[in-house]
C-alpha cells in the first residue's frame, strides 16, 4: 500500500511540476511579446522570433506530455490503492 501512496503522490507532484512549467513557458512568452518593439524590421529579427516560437512550442508540447503521462500514472496508482484497499480489509476494531 506504501509504494501505491507514494507513486500516487509522486505522479502528483509531477502534474504539478509540468503545469507550473507550462504556466511559466506562456508567461515567458508573454514578456517577450510585450517587450519587443513593434516595427523593428530587419530578416535577423524575424529568424530569431521564429526560432524562439518554435522552442517555446516544443516546450509546452513537451510539458503537455508529461502532464498527460503523470495523470494517466496517477490514475492507474489510484486504481491500484483502491484495489489494496478492498482486498487487505483491516478490522481496527478486534
Amino acid at each position: 500500500m506504501l509504494v501505491s501512496l507514494m507513486t500516487r503522490l509522486n505522479s502528483i507532484s509531477q502534474m504539478h511540476t509540468a503545469q507550473w512549467n507550462i504556466m511559466q513557458n506562456n508567461a515567458s512568452l508573454m514578456n517577450i511579446c510585450k517587450s519587443m518593439p513593434t516595427f523593428t524590421g530587419g530578416e535577423r529579427n524575424l529568424e530569431m522570433l521564429a526560432q524562439m516560437d518554435k522552442q517555446y512550442a516544443m516546450n509546452k508540447m513537451q510539458n503537455e506530455t508529461m502532464y498527460k503521462l503523470a495523470a494517466a500514472q496517477e490514475e492507474a496508482a489510484a486504481q491500484s490503492l483502491n484495489q489494496e484497499f478492498k482486498s487487505n480489509k483491516i478490522s481496527y476494531i478486534a
